[in-house]
């Protein structure tokens, strides 16, 4: 990591920090958000240590959504996200370890079933996420299959996994705006899924440029 990234990550966190203390949020709340910054900045240059932070976020997250009524991020978190944090850590050190390792890109088949497959989760935990009462079904359920598939794409190191997990921090960022709005707790969560979604358009950035100027 250089000088700009550490100051950009040292940005990050003050934001996710300041946002916590205008809004009230707990400081459960708050360090929660900071470790995911941590995460996702490292997972977003590339680093394998990001996901360390990865699992700790998982956990910690998945107990804050179970608290505020969020059932399919819990799920998500509890269940597939820390034991894939675990997982993605090996594998992208094995990974790096290989001079020759590249993260791969999804082929056209590939992509029409990862589509299809998100359509039908998302169908499938609409339903589930009204039955048990969600607190905002819509957003909970989009931003639940974003975040599974990107989940599954970096494990398989998928350089599409970025443009997912723009996806995901765009509809965190929106779902848990709305829950900011209604119990005015969770701003620096808000704060957080931003700055995902800006970490994964620089990250878009640095893996397809090259593969755009190649197709000039």
């Amino acid at each position: 990591m250089n000088k700009k990234q550490f100051a950009l990550l040292i940005v990050q966190l003050g934001a996710v920090i300041a946002a916590g203390l205008i809004s009230g949020d707990s400081l459960y709340a708050g360090a929660n958000a900071a470790v995911g910054v941590i995460f996702n900045f490292l997972v977003s240059l590339n680093f394998p240590a990001g996901f360390i932070f990865g699992f700790i976020y998982a956990v910690t997250n998945g107990i804050l959504a179970f608290q505020t009524r969020v059932y399919a991020t819990f799920a998500f978190m509890i269940f597939l996200q820390a034991p894939m944090a675990v997982y993605s850590y090996v594998k992208w050190k094995k990974a790096k370890s290989n001079t020759d390792s590249h993260m791969k890109i999804m082929t056209r088949r590939q992509l029409v079933l990862l589509c299809s497959l998100m359509a039908m989760l998302g169908l499938m935990m609409y339903f589930v996420l009204q039955a048990l009462g969600s607190s905002s079904v819509i957003f909970d359920d989009i931003f639940f299959v974003c975040s599974v598939s990107a989940c599954l794409l970096l494990a398989a190191y998928f350089k599409n996994a970025y443009i997912i997990t723009l996806l995901s921090g765009l509809f965190g960022t929106v779902l848990w705006t709305v829950q900011y709005l209604k119990t005015n707790q969770g701003l620096s969560v808000a704060v957080f899924y931003l700055i995902v979604f800006m970490n994964s358009c620089i990250a878009v950035g640095q893996q397809y440029k090259p593969i755009y100027k190649r197709g000039k």
